[in-house]
Formats: structure tokens, sequence, C-alpha cells
């Protein structure tokens, strides 16, 4: 490989990466719209969940964690995924340019895809609350079960990692 294409290659990220801001705003902007349509059909509802409990908040919470790191890394969405992003060998990254590049970004990023999973979890439960609720504790019960399995994760890894030691 000659040192021009090795420059090449390294370049190709970077315009990856420039050519995918203006899909980023406009993933901004289409956010902020869909506030601004949440806003006015549940201003235009009679009968509105004005005061949001803490375990409607504890809900919301546990839920958001459970879905986006379904949607981002279980194998099961993998179909999800799989238009918009490459998986080989434990890598993981996003296919293509443009808009295709910017939606992998999105969809492989936990914290990313959290943030849209919990403003659609938060107007369902302000424009549906009583069809909401039970999706929401299943969903919580689920992501209590994920913080479960990475506290005993980290239990046995310290566990592990201190009978090392001691041989």
């Amino acid at each position: 490989m000659t040192d021009q294409e090795a420059d090449e290659r390294m370049a190709q990220p970077q315009a990856r990466r420039r050519g995918s801001y203006p899909y980023y705003a406009s993933f901004i902007a289409l956010y902020q719209a869909l506030y601004a349509v949440f806003l006015v059909f549940y201003g235009k509802r009679e009968d509105t969940l004005d005061k949001v409990s803490g375990l409607d908040v504890a809900l919301l919470g546990l839920a958001t964690l459970r879905l986006s790191k379904a949607i981002s890394e279980d194998e099961i969405t993998q179909v999800v995924r799989k238009p918009l992003a490459v998986e080989s060998d434990g890598e993981r990254r996003p296919q293509g340019r443009g808009l295709r590049y910017s939606l992998g970004k999105l969809i492989l990023c936990p914290t990313c895809t959290g943030t849209w999973v919990a403003a659609f979890l938060t107007y369902a439960l302000h424009l549906f609350p009583r069809q909401t609720r039970p999706f929401l504790a299943v969903m919580s019960a689920s992501g209590i079960s994920q913080l479960g399995d990475a506290l005993l994760s980290l239990v046995y890894t310290d566990r592990d990692s201190l009978r090392e030691r001691a041989r």
C-alpha cells in the first residue's frame, strides 16, 4: 500500500462525518418538530396528565434503558440495524454515506437511541397513559433484569480477579 492510498483510506471516515453534519442537523430539527407536534396534540386534550409521578419517571427510565439497548445492541434487532450498519467480528460501524451513515451512527449508539426512545415513551405516556403504562411496566421489569445482570457480572468479575491474585 502506498502512502497516497493510506492517506485516502484515512480520509474516508472524515469525509463521511463531514457529509453527515447536515443530516445530524436534520435529526435535531425533526426531534424538535416532533416535540412541537406532541405539544399541539397534548394541548388539545381535555384529560391531560399534568403531573408525572416519581414512579412514572422510574418506569420511563428503566424502559428507555431496555429499549435503547434492545434497538442498538441486541441480536434480535439486528434485522433493524442490518441496512444501516455492518456488524462483524465484534466490530460495528455504520454503512454508506450521508443519511444512511448518519442513521447508522444513531442506531448504533444506545445513548442516542435512548434519547429518541425516551421522547416517544414520554409522548405515549401523556397521550395514551392507560395503554402505555402496562408496556412501561414490562419494559421496566426487563430493564431491572438487565441492571441485575450487569451488577452480577461486575461482582463475578471482581470475585474472579481476587481469586486470580490469591493464586
